[in-house]
């Protein structure tokens, strides 16, 4: 009987906690939505962005067999089937999500050499990134560019797996 009385009574307390805990989650999720709605704006659809972040819209192209083999400008090989890309304005090292605005396709590279060195264009993709994002026969396309640092982390969980993907084949 007492073995009874005290197994009823770890089930109760565990259980109590256990729906304690699921509350508590629920509460901190909530909070987490609140901070999001003050300060991420929604850019895109399910994409929310730090209302004072930096981003760029404009157009990409795509750059790869002649540079292949040769050194970056933060001292790497030029791989075209590694997902980078070249920018004036980001710092060597920064992870981006290129948006394409045209077929809602997106990428994650990183940044690691400079350019592009054509007027009116933002950023250069390997042959990997515009192949991932369908820029690779047409040669440019409008693109969003969004510092990774400045995603809500609703989207980072949202799109977790193919960011996760995408930075692996950055290496």
């Amino acid at each position: 009987m007492k073995i009874l009385l005290i197994l009823v009574v770890i089930t109760l307390s565990f259980s109590r906690t256990f729906i304690w805990h699921e509350t508590l989650r629920d509460y901190h999720e909530f909070k987490l939505y609140i901070k999001e709605e003050e300060v991420y704006k929604e850019f895109i659809k399910h994409i929310k962005v730090k209302k004072n972040c930096k981003i760029e819209r404009g157009i990409a192209s795509w750059y790869g067999p002649k540079f292949h083999g040769r050194k970056t400008a933060n001292g790497e090989i030029f791989n075209l089937f590694k997902l980078t890309a070249a920018s004036r304005t980001l710092p060597l090292g920064t992870y981006v999500l290129v948006y394409n605005l045209e077929n809602g396709k997106f990428v994650v590279v990183r940044i690691n050499d400079r350019g592009p060195y054509i007027d009116g264009r933002i950023i250069d993709l390997s042959f990997a990134a515009a192949f991932e994002i369908g820029l690779y026969r047409k040669g440019i396309g409008e693109v969003l560019v969004i510092p990774l640092k400045c995603l809500s982390p609703s989207t980072q969980l949202r799109f977790y797996d193919e960011l996760v993907k995408d930075i692996l084949k950055t290496y």
